[in-house]
């Protein structure tokens, strides 16, 4: 029996320039369908492939003595034993490695994942001659699914001693395996009932078969075994690189994949780091071009929620556009220009004058409020079977408070009188009946009903922060620092904010089980990371004393994301110890505690005497 399993199960992740990658567990035993040696994209478009699931390893210094380096969890068993021999792991910018202690002698692994094209190296190391069976258990299938025995047809071909090339309809690529200075021997085999323990729990598709085509053997102090895709593609970009490099892709057009594994190519969520990727690269032309692609895509004045991984558009939110508006004007504010603004200024206004006139989801404005009829469309958007968890149609609160953002951005790249006068009236408008509806004894309410009272006046939700975050001018200094204090009281964790207040009957403490139990606690309750920003950006705007101890109270998350390069799970669970879910990586947890770390950073810590 395998020891300390749940002490290597924390997990790494490799990324490339195509939206492809590598991950698994420190213990190298894949505990999701989703881990892999290498996930392609390159020849497939948003849509992942898997390739290399995971290794058989073995390696001797003498004929009479041979030791596993690797160990996979089966339905009834972990097999073989190579965890009980691995001494240490670590990563640095170039990999992930591993160092195992075989009888006298410590071999080294290291694995390297190519950022710009579609392959790995893995290199086996030790200061005496050994040798190394290596058998490569396959799948070739959609990331998200896993496969059976038989279910797939595999095409094998040796390409020399040392080579191989795999083929696997209807996917247009060919996985290439190499060991240098070795040998290659054909000798199938399935391997059944791989378990994925993460997997089982969140209710999915657990139990997989895969499939080894057959194995390598080498021998040497070094050995390296490479694998890679056909045809070979390269990125060609110059880019400094930064945590958000990992979810930077090219394919064809740049994007940013909003988290990893599951999520591809989301606008909100691209939009809220655009800011961030702006200024730690400096590369407006990529920022533009990001920007150009969803603006080409606006329909009716709304910009797509996203791009599915066959790159179609698709339209079901309500704040998308808005969030880009606050890009444009975040980004403006960054350059000390407004020429980001004035290129798509048409855009903009097609933006103004497809909420005014109510062309999807039901929106409309009224008394200069933004109202949506469709359940389920800001980024509160879990449904499952048929169920809106957090349906909030009606008046949301930082679609409004988006939506002033734009109408100010729009003011300022405005030259004529009548314009200029007529924006201003909406901005008047606005602020008039924003603050005659929406302030509560806590701060703000969430969301307002088409007869514009509370849809639930018992709820605490953070999305009122966006009405301090986005503006200083929009409500006054006693409205604001309720808001604060409440989501002190109810919301703020060492992790984020809660998405919902723990007294209130909807709310789930924990973030697990099969999907509609995950659903109902996604936004009610779960802490979402990337909230922080809106509440430290209100700190700022209204109560700036309070800064200083939101940087204690968060510690435990800036410990975290340093020790990761701020790579960091989507969410946490609402209660103690803020167990991390979803995601392992996500993009805007990664650009929102960038930015507040940067504005951390400048408040003076009070010295002791």
């Amino acid at each position: 029996m395998i020891k300390s399993i749940r002490e290597v199960d924390d997990e790494w992740l490799l990324t490339n320039a195509f939206g492809g990658y590598a991950s698994s567990t420190v213990g190298c035993i894949n505990t999701r369908a989703y881990h892999s040696l290498l996930t392609s994209a390159s020849s497939t478009g948003g849509v992942r492939v898997q390739l290399v699931n995971t290794l058989e390893e073995r390696a001797s210094f003498n004929p009479d003595e041979s030791y596993y380096l690797s160990t996979h969890r089966y339905r009834d068993a972990y097999h073989p034993d190579g965890l009980n021999r691995m001494l240490s792991f670590g990563s640095d910018e170039s990999g992930v490695w591993w160092t195992f202690k075989l009888g006298s002698n410590i071999l080294l692994k290291r694995f390297y994942f190519n950022r710009w094209e579609e392959s790995f190296r893995i290199e086996y190391s030790s200061g005496g001659e050994f040798s190394v069976e290596i058998r490569p258990l396959i799948s070739f299938r959609n990331h998200h699914d896993v496969i059976k025995a038989g279910a797939v047809p595999y095409s094998v071909r040796s390409m020399d001693l040392e080579r191989v090339a795999i083929k696997c309809e209807p996917w247009p690529l060919s996985l290439v395996m190499k060991l240098a200075g070795g040998g290659y021997k054909h000798e199938s085999y399935w391997y059944y009932g791989f378990l994925y323990e993460e997997e089982a729990a969140r209710g999915g598709n657990s139990v997989e078969d895969l499939y080894s085509p057959g194995a390598f053997t080498a021998k040497g102090r070094q050995v390296v075994f490479e694998a890679w895709v056909e045809p070979a593609r390269r990125v060609k970009h110059t880019l400094k690189q930064t945590p958000l490099s990992t979810y930077l892709a090219f394919n064809p057009d740049p994007l940013i994949v909003a988290g990893y594994y599951w999520f591809w190519d989301w606008c909100r969520d691209t939009m809220i780091v655009l800011p961030t990727l702006y200024s730690s690269t400096g590369d407006i032309q990529l920022v533009d071009a990001i920007l150009e692609r969803y603006f080409n895509s606006m329909r009716d004045g709304f910009l797509p929620t996203g791009f599915d991984e066959a790159g179609k558009p698709f339209y079901n939110s309500v704040d998308t556009s808005l969030w880009a508006a606050y890009a444009v004007y975040a980004i403006c504010g960054q350059t000390s220009s407004l020429s980001l603004a004035l290129k798509y200024k048409g855009k903009l206004e097609e933006v103004f004058e497809g909420y005014k006139n109510g062309s999807m989801l039901g929106v409309k404005v009224v008394d200069g409020l933004v109202y949506h009829e469709a359940k389920g469309a800001t980024w509160m958007d879990a449904y499952y079977e048929g169920v809106h968890y957090t349906p909030r149609n009606g008046f949301a609160v930082e679609v409004n408070a988006l939506w002033l953002l734009l109408l100010k951005l729009l003011k300022s790249t405005t030259a004529t009188t009548p314009e200029l006068e007529q924006l201003q009236e909406e901005i008047s408008e606005f602020k008039s009946s924003f603050n005659e509806h929406f302030p509560s004894a806590f701060g703000l309410y969430d969301t307002l009903r088409a007869d514009l009272q509370p849809l639930d006046p018992h709820e605490i939700r953070p999305n009122m922060l966006f009405a301090l975050s986005l503006h200083n001018d929009l409500v006054d200094g006693k409205t604001a620092i309720r808001v604060l204090e409440s989501t002190r009281r109810e919301l703020l964790t060492p992790y984020g904010l809660r998405t919902l207040n723990p007294g209130h009957p909807s709310y789930r403490p924990r973030y697990e089980g099969d999907r509609a139990s995950r659903d109902a606690a996604y936004h009610n309750g779960t802490v979402w990371p990337w909230l922080l920003g809106a509440y430290v950006d209100g700190c700022l705007n209204y109560d700036e004393s309070s800064v200083e101890s939101t940087r204690y109270v968060i510690a435990p998350l800036l410990t975290l994301a340093h020790s990761k390069n701020y790579i960091i799970n989507e969410v946490f669970d609402g209660e103690p110890p803020h167990t991390p879910r979803g995601c392992v990586a996500q993009a805007w947890s990664t650009a929102e505690l960038l930015r507040i770390t940067e504005k951390l950073s400048h408040i003076n810590t009070p010295q002791s005497h």
